[in-house]
């Protein structure tokens, strides 16, 4: 009979030590094999909106807003939570939707991929956030065509203008001196615009094309610098085709001499893509779905992003006379 115990008691040793084993070949498992899937919560900090053109260009929150609600600019935080966390998810453009991973029980990428939708995966806090988005409307009293306006810094660098994405300065007080805190995620996010022409009482009045704004393009957390391609799920191509990819150069800030808690430097990235989005005859309204999310088939894309990356993003459109007739053709 004591045999029998002991016997008993060895077997669930012998067990508890093989479940604490196989739990820890689990953690090495995922660390190993999860790039695409982080636990922490990259968030967008501070985004502004705001439209600059000469020629008539307006935006506004709402379709039907009255003339005095159009204007210059919309503050990013007037149209979708701040707050919202951004998890590795990717653009299908053959789909035309954002998709997630399935992971096994061991961790790994099982080759299924989850579809994720706005009205479920967006602007959500929990467990099924992935990606923030927000709508705008841009209206034109005279024919203009609308690009995204280059970054351009101010006389003492502080300060910036135009398109730009970039890792926030954190002040940090026991170096006295400021954190990236980005944390490397500021090379993996990316923006899409979903632009959408409309007729006199706001339906769709033709096809929307998609365009990704990839900011920071040349410059990765580690490794080479330059340009790499992202490529789609299915491994035939980039995320979108090359005329609607907007590429930009790296954005960056240095310190101040002397060091400042509330001013550092910024040297602004240059496009190195086509940066048209449409043209609008007079009277013309298309909508513009603005989404930003953690590109996870980017290389950067990895489980050194920081806790609570935060980045600082500009987006601006210029308006410039052109004879054109309608949208820009979408092919």
């Amino acid at each position: 009979m004591q045999k029998k115990i002991v016997d008993q008691r060895r077997t669930f040793i012998l067990l508890s030590y093989w479940l604490a084993i196989m739990a820890l070949l689990l953690l090495l498992v995922a660390a190993t094999y999860t790039w695409f899937s982080l636990s922490k919560t990259p968030r967008v900090n501070d985004m502004d909106l705001y439209v600059s053109s000469p020629s008539g260009l307006e935006i506004a929150q709402k379709f039907d807003a009255p003339d005095e609600d159009w204007g210059q600019s919309i503050s990013f935080a007037e149209i979708v939570s701040e707050t919202s966390p951004l998890k590795p998810c990717t653009w299908s453009d053959r789909d035309g939707r954002f998709y997630a991973p399935e992971y096994g029980m061991d961790g790994r990428m099982t080759g299924s991929w989850q579809p994720l939708s706005d009205s479920e995966n967006a602007n959500m806090d929990g467990e099924q956030g992935y990606y923030t988005m927000g709508t705008v409307y841009a209206r034109s009293k005279t024919a203009v065509t609308v690009s995204l306006s280059e970054a351009v810094p101010m006389e003492d660098g502080t300060e910036g203008a135009g398109t730009y994405l970039i890792g926030t300065p954190v002040w940090n007080s026991n170096t006295v001196l400021h954190d990236n805190g980005g944390s490397g995620a500021e090379y993996a996010v990316r923006i899409g615009l979903r632009v959408t022409p409309l007729d006199g009482a706001g339906n769709t009045a033709g096809a929307s094309a998609f365009y990704i704004y990839e900011p920071n393009s040349d410059r990765h957390a580690e490794g080479e610098p330059g340009y790499r391609e992202t490529k789609n799920i299915y491994g035939d191509g980039g995320l979108v085709s090359a005329d609607r990819l907007i590429t930009q150069t790296t954005s960056a800030w240095t310190e101040v001499s002397p060091v400042q808690r509330n001013v550092v430097f910024r040297t602004m990235g240059r496009f190195t893509s086509d940066t048209k989005l449409f043209a609008l005859k007079a009277g013309e309204t298309v909508r513009i779905d603005l989404y930003i999310w953690l590109e996870g088939q980017d290389a950067d894309c990895t489980n050194k992003i920081g806790e609570e990356a935060q980045i600082f993003a500009n987006i601006q459109f210029a308006g410039t006379y052109e004879d054109q007739s309608g949208l820009r053709p979408i092919d």
